[in-house]
């Protein structure tokens, strides 16, 4: 019988198929950690593993492939292995371990096994739901209601550690003018963000402060790449080391170090330029910049790529995608840090357009889903800021405004946990509770509240306000 190849994704994997590749691959195999080394080395013996770089895609044996190596596929897998015959229950095993979709071969497929009973006769029942106004529910909420007062407490802190930070990455592009290059002041304040645990208080102040388009964007980029690439893969079922928080941090500060390169009266114009422009040309130069300054830092490969190919898109024929390569050359860690750029972009401050708010961003986002943003990507994304990011301010179906203080389970995207900071008449509370939408069945979200004009008697005010809020 004649066989063709086919990819599946990993939730279509059914019992008797013939693996031959494994095409993708989740976030921790693109920076190989040592316990995702020993996995793969054990259980595809000699394969042949898919590196990326800089020059394209390398095959090299599995037996030699190292500690930190950016794996981006597994291909000629041997048929006599074990592992490459899907077992019955296999397909969920290896979506636990992060293996995302396959080529098999098509006539080897069989028919999925039937749901087996153990000798008692028993099944095993299906873990319990969260559901709203459940139990579950409401002891969630007590649970949350302690992380979001240690959260307030990083607040402060957060917004110190912000200023720092913008201040190091403009310093950082200024000293490159000058051919002096160093990331020791970026890997100095990330060990301070990773000691104090702000960045989740970071990424709300992202949104209701703006930035510029340069050095805060940076900032701000940074922690929100590193708390969705931590949500991922915690969700995922992962355990993300110190390193790879590192290396997400550093990916952010450094993405767009190559604007070093790029003169200071274009970087800081209040002219939005046109595509075609001289200066354009210039800007876009950023990324090719970027990716030759890192490598003569002897900077790491996975966050050399994330400053070259930030900005290419899924449809790599689009205008605004840039430089001309591949697709497939943009590892994990890249393609959720091109969302989280142009995510950034669009709540931050720019001079020549008004802030978009979380919420209104999250929408745009969306819209793009399989054209500049890879469709499993985005989809992650928006799972892990969520519907309502941090911060939102939201409108209730009782009139009252309040901020997010805890994004909402995937599964109820539209009920968060929120402190509310303004009754229905329009008054500013100086006492706040925290609301759990998961609990109170009744109340709903009814729009999105662009903070920037509700609360404009100075730019700093809807932070201002969410600074102040404090829970009994």
């Amino acid at each position: 019988m004649a066989q063709s190849a086919r990819k599946v994704k990993v939730e279509d994997l059914l019992p008797g198929m013939l693996i031959q590749e494994v095409t993708e691959l989740s976030f921790e195999y693109s920076n190989l950690d040592e316990q995702g080394l020993k996995f793969v080395q054990s259980v595809f013996k000699g394969a042949q593993g898919v590196l990326v770089g800089e020059n394209g895609t390398t095959q090299v044996p599995v037996e030699d492939l190292k500690i930190f190596d950016p794996l981006q596929s597994i291909v000629a897998i041997p048929s006599q292995l074990e592992t490459a015959r899907v077992a019955p229950g296999g397909a969920e095993a290896l979506k636990k371990r992060g293996l995302l979709e396959f080529k098999i071969l098509e006539d080897m497929a069989q028919a999925p096994a039937a749901r087996t009973e153990d000798k008692t006769g028993d099944k095993t029942a299906p873990a319990e739901e969260l559901q709203v106004g459940s139990p579950a529910a409401k002891k969630r909420f007590e649970v949350k209601k302690e992380e979001v007062k240690k959260f307030i407490e990083t607040i402060d802190t957060a917004t110190e550690q912000r200023t720092q930070s913008t201040q190091i990455v403009e310093e950082m592009l200024d000293n490159g003018r000058t051919g002096k290059f160093s990331s020791q002041g970026v890997e100095t304040m990330v060990d301070e963000i990773l000691n104090s645990g702000s960045s989740p208080a970071m990424k709300a102040i992202a949104g209701l402060r703006g930035s510029d388009q340069t050095y805060a964007h940076c900032t701000d980029m940074s922690v929100i790449l590193q708390e969705c690439f931590i949500d991922i893969q915690s969700r995922a079922g992962k355990d993300v080391s110190g390193q790879n928080k590192r290396f997400a941090l550093v990916s952010g500060f450094m993405h767009d170090i190559g604007k070093s390169e790029v003169p200071k009266d274009i970087l800081e114009s209040t002219v939005r330029f046109a595509p075609d422009s001289q200066e354009m040309i210039i800007m876009r130069n950023h990324t090719t910049y970027g990716a030759r300054i890192l490598n003569e830092m002897g900077m790491h490969e996975q966050i050399i790529n994330v400053a070259h190919y930030h900005h290419v898109k899924k449809d790599d024929t689009l205008l605004n995608s840039y430089p001309e390569v591949k697709f497939t050359q943009v590892l994990p860690l890249t393609r959720l840090a091109s969302i989280t750029d142009v995510y950034q972009a669009l709540i931050g401050k720019r001079n020549y357009k008004k802030n978009w708010v979380p919420g209104k961003a999250i929408e745009f986002l969306m819209s793009l889903k399989g054209t500049e943003f890879d469709e499993r990507m985005i989809e992650h994304f928006i799972d892990s800021i969520g519907l309502y990011p941090l911060g939102s301010l939201l409108r209730l179906s009782t009139g009252d405004l309040a901020f997010v203080m805890a994004t909402a389970p995937i599964k109820h995207s539209k009920r968060p946990l929120v402190a509310v900071v303004e009754n229905a008449k329009g008054e500013l509370l100086i006492s706040h509770s925290l609301l759990d939408l998961m609990v109170e069945k009744e109340i709903e979200v009814v729009e999105v509240v662009d903070h920037y004009e509700h609360y404009n008697d100075s730019e700093d005010q809807a932070y201002r306000i969410f600074q102040s809020i404090r829970i009994a």
